[in-house]
């Protein structure tokens, strides 16, 4: 590793999603004469198409569904001593960078006076409004985050300060998303109309509404329905049941073959809860997919338009997503003719040129970090 600087990310989370797909897809930006990659997952199986060394983090299952209080401080003085291991085992750390929220990457702020490098943060969704946030926020050399997070971000800044934050610092730029150039998503085919989701199977990722609106349809107007689903993992928050036997809808658990089940559609339904970015809308995009999203204020129902690059329904309506979808599926021109908008649209998109500027200030940042002093790091109050 001489001459280049040692990376470690920590990556904490048992299962597959949209936030370790991001941060593989920036990962690969990165010039490998200027960086080593060391990556330490609770989820191996995630980085497995990636050329970086991987080293399994172990939980205990007693603790690893803990969010608050004592036992979630001890579960991430448990990952805190797995990322002295990895110091150990691969040498100085120069960056480490937290994948995930300053909620569940606690273990790098707990190490980082005595580790000494520098602590890249990236915030792929809202961030709880406490005290052990707030510190977290402040110790980080440098927060990446999505522009939905901003509002729950000055939230939990303002909590330790007692009065409310109008600004971010220095240290916090926006975190765009992006599709890495050498495995962009195959075009769809455009002959006849095939529904297509991808998601976890969380209850705000809204799998029960998009069973519902196929429901409402008879079974001889329902078009083929293809739903890739992951299931988490020692994860507390409530999840959706799945497979559930439905006529024309084909169940894939984590497939492998993930591209190609996308590629034999060509209408994506989004049915998530405010999603903070939906990388997989924008892969759908890619593949020339008509998208059907939300009319809810998240990020691409701001960024799209109705009826130019994609459809919008009612939010959390089954009902109205159901209509839609029956007339998308009599219509494929329109199907194509939105495909192709939003197939154009997410060339815009891609990883060279929406992570320059993220990708040239991880190699230019300087090795030794500024160490946290004894107020910042010594208490951690939940």
């Amino acid at each position: 590793m001489k001459d280049r600087k040692h990376l470690l990310v920590l990556d904490p989370t048992a299962f597959a999603g949209g936030s370790k797909v991001a941060t593989a897809t920036l990962l690969n930006t990165l010039d490998p004469d200027k960086i080593v990659v060391t990556v330490l997952s609770a989820d191996p199986q995630s980085w497995r198409k990636t050329a970086y060394k991987c080293l399994h983090l172990y939980q205990p299952k007693c603790l690893s569904r803990r969010e608050q209080g004592l036992p979630y401080f001890l579960r991430h003085s448990f990952i805190a001593l797995f990322i002295i291991l990895a110091r150990l085992r691969c040498g100085k750390i120069d960056i480490a960078l937290g994948a995930s929220g300053p909620g569940v990457d606690l273990a790098l702020f707990l190490v980082k006076p005595w580790l000494g490098f520098r602590l890249v943060q990236m915030v792929h969704g809202p961030v709880a409004r406490s005290r052990t946030i707030a510190r977290c926020l402040r110790v980080a050399d440098q927060v990446n985050y999505l522009e939905s997070s901003k509002g729950s971000l000055l939230a939990a800044l303002s909590i330790d300060r007692g009065a409310r934050q109008e600004h971010l610092g220095q240290q916090f730029s926006l975190l765009p998303n992006a599709l890495d150039p050498s495995c962009w998503p195959t075009p769809c085919q455009r002959e006849t109309p095939v529904v297509f989701w991808a998601a976890s199977l969380l209850q705000w990722k809204g799998l029960d509404i998009l069973l519902a609106a196929l429901q409402y349809m008879a079974p001889t107007q329902r078009p083929p329905s293809h739903i890739c689903y992951i299931q988490p993992v020692d994860c507390a928050l409530p999840v959706s049941r799945a497979p559930i036997s439905i006529s024309g809808v084909h169940w894939h658990e984590n497939p492998h073959q993930l591209d190609a089940l996308r590629s034999s559609a060509n209408i994506f339904v989004s049915t998530s809860t405010r999603e903070p970015f939906g990388l997989s809308i924008l892969e759908a995009m890619a593949a020339g997919h008509c998208v059907l999203i939300p009319a809810d204020g998240a990020h691409w129902d701001r960024t799209l338009s109705d009826n130019i690059n994609c459809i919008k329904y009612r939010a959390a309506n089954a009902q109205d997503l159901s209509a839609k979808l029956l007339a998308l599926s009599h219509d494929m021109a329109q199907v194509v003719r939105l495909g192709r908008a939003a197939a154009k649209m997410a060339l815009d998109y891609r990883a060279d040129k929406r992570f320059a500027a993220l990708k040239n200030s991880l190699e230019m940042l300087p090795a030794t970090a500024t160490q946290a002093t004894t107020s910042e790091s010594s208490e951690w109050p939940r």
